[in-house]
């Protein structure tokens, strides 16, 4: 009997193991009801956003029956050629991972991140005002870089920059959670990141970086008047060894002894505030 319930509980185990497994891969599915390089953009704030942006390539918008109407008035308010397919709420689920969508979801492709080179050569010209890059060394939760691109785009950065590597890849998540600031602010991605300090620094770039033992306080960073690029690292790492060698400045954000740490997102919007404050742009 012992062994028939050893082979009964492994059976039984294994069985569940399957069917998590299964759950699992039936979970992931919605992006293969879309085409390569196809991903969804849901809600209405998002969907008007991307319409919005001459950058952003469309394919077509999905809505309820009862929504059709609405979506070709929008369409035609942004003077888009644009089709719209007609499925059922659940259908709309399964696409969007089971996520709210507000019964909208727009299919496009991810927006075309700039290089450095090519950031750096579009605002050469632009002598009067200070340049103002955000940098993140391997923050990897869409949720913190979608809520850091809307507070970059907020607090008037002129960029922000992912890794390569170990960094979100554009999804509905991430897009939905910088409030259609994505659509508005230059996306940058770095091959790599000391190479990037170094051409950034030859192009007389101070810069800063976040850490909890930094020897200034962030207070000092409203005192900047040129170019400035703030690096922030990953949840939980923080900066990598050869990032933190490399920048200029370490900065730290006075918080309560209590307190172990803030948000990554939360200490971006402190840092960039306190960058913005004497600098005035249109």
């Amino acid at each position: 009997m012992k062994r028939n319930s050893k082979k009964i509980n492994n059976f039984l185990k294994k069985s569940e193991k399957n069917q998590k497994t299964k759950e699992k891969k039936n979970f992931h599915f919605n992006y293969t009801l879309l085409n390569n390089n196809q991903i969804p953009i849901a809600g209405r704030h998002s969907i008007l956003s991307a319409l919005n942006n001459k950058n952003r390539k469309l394919h077509y918008l999905i809505t309820t029956i009862t929504n059709v109407s609405k979506w070709k008035d929008e369409i035609y308010r942004f003077k888009l050629k644009l089709d719209i397919e007609v499925k059922t709420k659940e259908e709309m689920d399964k696409i969007n991972n089971y996520k709210p969508h507000q019964n909208a979801i727009l299919v496009t492709e991810p927006l075309q991140r700039l290089s450095m080179d090519e950031f750096l050569s579009h605002h050469r010209f632009i002598d009067e005002i200070p340049i103002r890059l955000i940098l993140l060394d391997e923050v990897t939760d869409p949720q913190n870089v979608g809520a850091i691109i809307r507070s970059a785009l907020a607090f008037k950065m002129d960029g922000l920059a992912l890794s390569q590597r170990n960094s979100p890849q554009e999804t509905s998540a991430l897009i939905k959670a910088s409030s259609g600031a994505i659509e508005k602010l230059q996306i940058i991605e770095l091959s790599n990141m000391y190479r990037e300090i170094k051409k950034l620094q030859k192009y007389n770039f101070s810069i800063y970086g976040l850490a909890g033992e930094g020897e200034k306080d962030v207070y000092e960073l409203e005192n900047e008047t040129g170019n400035i690029a703030l690096i922030l690292g990953s949840e939980g790492k923080g900066l990598r060894r050869l990032t933190r060698e490399q920048v200029d400045h370490l900065i730290k954000i006075p918080i309560n002894n209590e307190s172990n740490s803030l948000n990554v997102s939360n200490a971006a919007s402190i840092a960039m505030f306190q960058l913005q404050k004497n600098v005035i742009k249109n």
